[in-house]
């Protein structure tokens, strides 16, 4: 699965929840595992210390420490040296140093444990603990973005080199058989990394942005930036009305995207009809889904029938991602920083659920109107704050969190 440097905002987040002081320049790793909603491994210098996911019942984040955590945290309870084994078991009370301690946890919360040359964590359970992990003591350094960058900058200049032959070639075909080429833009990330790569090989590259008429003002006023900065030729399209499209289709789910072809597809496919065949340049990469994973460099287009879209940056991951845009002082997107992972339209069924709460925090005009339309279309308070109006038919871990609210709410 896909990983990336901590955004400010998730950073944010980890002090808010370990009362930590992470600074913003630390390369904090995190990598996508699966779950409900938002859930990431947490990783210091190449050691997990952690989880860190957003609860879809109580609404809030949480943070599932790994022993490695309290390489970097205090362990809170001491237990006298044994030659019992401890992990998975529950620990004898008169094995603990500082039993006093455990007044304070509540039942069921995380404690760090330390016994001899070990650290771990450890779950209260009633008047004991229940060890979960333990690891070797040892120094667990913070390493800068900085630094990282300094280490893997060769490997992000051999992929660079890769991903503009890709470009080249199929620019040659495109030149050598009269065809046009082109890049999509989104805004995003990705999309910035292999428009500029291809606006490095391609002469007066055509930068396609399209307004889907859902997207946030920070992205529109960043794209007409983010052009002028790098003299792109950009091109903008209109999506056709979703509002109106609305009322006949119904609320767009990741099951039934019908919002995709009216307010993205469409558009472009009536653009590209001017060509007999057009090459765009494309930001997908395989490790943003199972999905993506099985794509190749190259695919034809399964709604535009003249289009072939090329994946010049296909092997990188998303560390290599903002490996380069930091190496190249690229700007970029600012919700970003404010805690979105998918730049697109502020109400995409297919973002995380989380997203839209962010939504709710930062944008609650935006937010507010499309709640007053799933309220319109029959969904609950609960179902529109936790995402269920996502799909048309539930999957089941989807079903089975209905069930829990329900139970809870009882």
């Amino acid at each position: 699965m896909d990983d990336k440097f901590a955004s400010k905002f998730e950073i944010d987040t980890l002090n808010k929840l370990l009362n930590k002081n992470f600074s913003y320049d630390l390369a904090i790793i995190l990598k996508k595992i699966g779950g409900l909603d938002y859930r990431k491994k947490v990783f210091i210098n190449g050691e997990c210390i952690g989880i860190l996911e957003f609860d879809l019942i109580d609404l809030d984040w949480k943070f599932h420490p790994y022993a490695s955590y309290y390489l970097i945290e205090e362990p809170k309870i001491k237990i006298k040296p044994t030659k019992r084994r401890l992990k998975g078991k529950k620990v004898p009370v008169d094995l603990i140093e500082n039993a006093e301690e455990l007044k304070d946890i509540d039942e069921n919360d995380y404690v760090g444990v330390e016994v001899g040359n070990y650290v771990g964590v450890a779950i209260k359970k009633g008047d004991t603990i229940k060890i979960k992990d333990l690891t070797l003591k040892k120094e667990l350094k913070f390493e800068k973005i900085d630094d990282y960058l300094r280490k893997n900058h060769e490997r992000i200049e051999k992929l660079e080199k890769k991903s503009l032959s890709i470009i080249k070639k199929y620019y040659e075909i495109c030149k050598d058989k009269g065809y046009a080429i082109n890049a999509s833009f989104s805004g995003g990330k990705d999309s910035s990394v292999s428009t500029l790569l291809a606006n490095k090989v391609i002469d007066d590259l055509e930068v396609i942005f399209i307004d889907t008429g859902l997207e946030f003002k920070d992205t529109i006023n960043f794209v007409k930036k983010f052009a002028k900065k790098y003299d792109l030729n950009l091109v903008v399209l209109k999506g056709k009305n979703f509002w109106e499209y609305l009322e006949k289709e119904g609320i767009p789910t990741k099951d039934c995207r019908w919002c995709n072809s009216v307010c993205k597809l469409e558009p472009l496919k009536e653009y590209l009809e001017k060509y007999k065949r057009v090459y765009t340049i494309d930001g997908s990469r395989r490790y943003e889904s199972f999905t993506r994973e099985k794509l190749g460099y190259e695919r034809k287009s399964g709604f535009i029938n003249n289009q072939i879209n090329v994946f010049p940056i296909l092997d990188w991951r998303g560390t290599d991602v903002w490996s380069w845009i930091y190496l190249n002082d690229i700007i970029y997107n600012e919700l970003y920083d404010k805690g979105f992972e998918r730049i697109g339209c502020y109400m995409c069924p297919s973002a995380l659920n989380v997203e839209f709460l962010r939504v709710k925090e930062l944008y609650p005009e935006l937010f507010n109107r499309w709640a007053n339309v799933l309220k319109r279309f029959g969904y609950d308070e609960d179902e529109i704050l936790r995402g269920f109006w996502r799909w048309k038919e539930l999957p089941p871990k989807m079903k089975e969190l209905k069930k829990l609210l329900k139970s809870k709410n009882k």
